[in-house]
């Protein structure tokens, strides 16, 4: 049986009253077909979702990526993620392009721990990503996510960046060229190449995004590495090693062992080791001094104190670097407490030397 409902809708007086008759039937289906269509777009899939270009965020103007996840945060993240990853993919290609450009005269650079140290770091963090977007799957659940970046701000970020670093090669650039201190003017041109490879990395990301955002700078990083790969074959270091007495002071003799430690560390990093002809020479003097210390035991301690200095390749200047190890080691034998001293001994010094090496051509000091 089909309920009637009467519904009365006053047109005036000359007309009278009129009644209408609905069905409830017929109330519930209109009602159902207004809801039913309500749903019916919120379960149309974006665009966006499908691999299209929002309308707000054209391909000319922005980078974008997808992402998914079972919250609207895990979503938004996996979808930055993606951008920086199909970023990195893009400035990686860039950048191999970029290195093939800057090859100076077909020279490949020896392969050095000072080289090796300046390689481009490809997987990179972007700031400025936003992810302005995201839709739920109505059947599955999973939260759909655009992260957008903005090319034109991007752009400006590498500009602002790179338009300090090219102030900073150009005036390492120039002290490499004068500085009488070949070691010095070394130092100089090694960060030079540390900025130049930056600078690449900058290029990289602006190619990625198709514009030309840094200023024009006057030396390619190849020319740089270049010129540093002409500086080490101009230096040569002359190392001295001496066993010295504790109490009197007197040489007893060299340490062969040391000798080839700190001479193996200087080859890695690309010097040469020993007289060259034309080389500029920088003297390495290291010492170690052994004494026995009374423990009132059965073990037997002796302590070692190194030192070692890195001088100028110009006559009369003071050394430019210097380094200090100390320590003790212990054994019932007295022989074999010395002998472990010496070998421990050297070993830290050779490896103090060298971190402080390092550190004084990569960032201007004795570290």
């Amino acid at each position: 049986m089909e309920t009637v409902i009467e519904t009365g809708i006053e047109m005036g007086t000359d007309l009278g009253r009129r009644f209408r008759r609905f069905s409830v039937k017929g109330l519930v289906g209109l009602l159902s077909g207004i809801g039913l269509a309500g749903c019916a777009s919120m379960n149309v899939t974006p665009g966006w979702v499908g691999g299209g270009v929002p309308a707000e965020f054209p391909k000319n103007a922005f980078v974008t990526a997808l992402g998914t996840g079972d919250s609207l945060a895990a979503a938004q993240i996996a979808a930055k993620g993606e951008l920086s990853r199909v970023f990195s993919a893009r400035l990686n290609s860039e950048l191999e392009w970029i290195e093939r450009e800057t090859v100076v005269g077909e020279a490949v650079v020896q392969s050095s721990d000072l080289f090796d140290s300046t390689k481009i770091e490809t997987e990179i963090e972007l700031e400025g990503v936003e992810v302005p977007l995201h839709w739920r799957d109505p059947r599955s659940g999973e939260i759909w996510a655009l992260a957008i970046l903005e090319r034109s701000k991007e752009c400006l970020r590498i500009r602002s960046e790179g338009r300090d670093l090219i102030t900073q090669l150009d005036r390492l650039a120039g002290e490499a060229r004068t500085n009488a201190n070949v070691l010095v003017a070394l130092r100089a041109a090694m960060i030079a190449v540390d900025l130049g490879t930056s600078l690449d990395g900058l290029q990289a990301r602006s190619r990625v995004l198709g514009s030309q955002c840094l200023t024009p700078r006057s030396i390619a990083t190849g020319r740089l590495k270049a010129d540093a790969e002409a500086m080490l074959r101009r230096l040569s270091f002359v190392v001295k090693t001496e066993d010295v007495d504790p109490r009197s002071g007197r040489v007893m003799g060299s340490l062969p062992q040391l000798r080839e430690q700190i001479a193996g560390n200087l080859t890695r990093m690309g010097f040469q080791v020993g007289p060259a002809a034309g080389a500029s020479v920088v003297p390495i003097a290291a010492r170690l001094r052994l004494h026995r210390v009374e423990r009132g035991t059965d073990w037997v301690e002796f302590r070692w104190e190194g030192s070692a200095e890195i001088g100028s390749p110009i006559a009369g200047d003071p050394a430019i670097i210097a380094a200090e190890s100390e320590g003790a080691e212990s054994h019932p034998e007295p022989s074999t407490a010395r002998l472990r001293a010496r070998r421990t001994g050297e070993l830290d010094l050779s490896r103090e030397l060298d971190r402080r090496l390092k550190a004084f051509l990569a960032e201007g000091g004795e570290g």
